[in-house]
């Protein structure tokens, strides 16, 4: 595994590498003309649902826009909105109709008709099948986020659900869905020798997201700058000797920026490819 030096800061407060300045100013960008082409959609956008954002090590991505069940109008037909599902900023809010939301990749409402009026709205039987099936758990919360890993096609993407509640908006969180243990090191004053290390375990499917393999950090006073590491143990062989050993080889480290307003989730994910973990970084807000 390389070694890696990243510096995790909030965006909207700092950046403190050009690199992650630039992604986040572009993600708010794009995100800021999706807002402006459907500021009556968000107007209306839910205060409870679910949030979805890409969690991928390998750049998988979603079909884009997509488009979802949002009800019925005011003559009892269904009406469709669309979103996007993109990295590092979680979507508008989402309710599900029986704990499930179901994704087109195209538009269901019914097309305009050569005269320019509407072709009778589709009954349910005759919506075309989803693109993706999100099945929301029942302890998911009023308010959750969804992190999306994309597989080979939607319909193959895997979900891991959080309740925004166990994930105040302050600070700095951890999730590790990869299979292997790390440790994070932090200190306030910059130097990290001698600081103890805080265990975050791996992810079994069978257990979900929980104390054991997430990690907060939400003490400290609005705009604390923290130092920071994540180490994960790796055995070492000598080619010549075959003499196996184990090195705490680093993940990340860098800093990060408390802040009372937003958070920032950081999940750990193993990248195939390289067989290394990776760490990929959502900004939360309050709504």
């Amino acid at each position: 595994m390389k070694y890696q030096t990243l510096s995790l800061a909030l965006a909207a407060i700092v950046a403190l590498t050009p690199a992650f300045a630039q992604s986040s100013r572009g993600a708010r960008a794009a995100r800021g003309a999706r807002g402006a082409a459907t500021a009556p959609a968000e107007a209306e956008a839910p205060k409870s649902g679910v949030r979805f954002v890409i969690c991928s090590a390998t750049g998988g991505k979603l079909p884009s826009p997509l488009f979802y069940s949002a009800g019925k109008d005011k003559a009892g037909k269904p009406t469709f909105k669309k979103v996007t599902i993109s990295g590092r900023l979680p979507s508008n809010r989402i309710k599900p109709e029986g704990g499930i939301i179901n994704f087109y990749d195209k538009d269901p409402a019914p097309a305009p008709s050569a005269e320019g009026g509407k072709k009778p709205a589709a009954a349910t039987t005759e919506l075309p099948k989803p693109a993706m099936v999100i099945q929301v758990p029942q302890n998911a919360g009023s308010k959750s986020l969804c992190i999306v890993i994309p597989g080979s096609t939607p319909a193959n993407a895997k979900t891991f659900f959080i309740d925004e509640a166990d994930f105040p908006t302050k600070g700095v969180h951890l999730i590790n869905l990869s299979p292997t243990p790390v440790t994070v090191y932090t200190s306030k004053s910059g130097d990290l020798t001698g600081v103890k290390g805080e265990k975050v375990g791996p992810y079994h499917r069978n257990k979900g997201i929980n104390s054991d393999n997430s990690w907060h950090y939400t003490r400290g006073e609005n705009g604390d700058q923290v130092s920071f590491r994540i180490t994960t143990k790796q055995t070492k062989e000598d080619k010549k000797s075959g003499k196996k050993t184990t090195i705490e080889a680093n993940v990340r480290m860098g800093k990060f920026l408390v802040s009372d307003r937003q958070s920032q989730i950081n999940v750990i994910v193993k990248d195939p490819k390289r067989d290394a973990l990776k760490l990929i970084s959502i900004q939360m807000t309050n709504d």
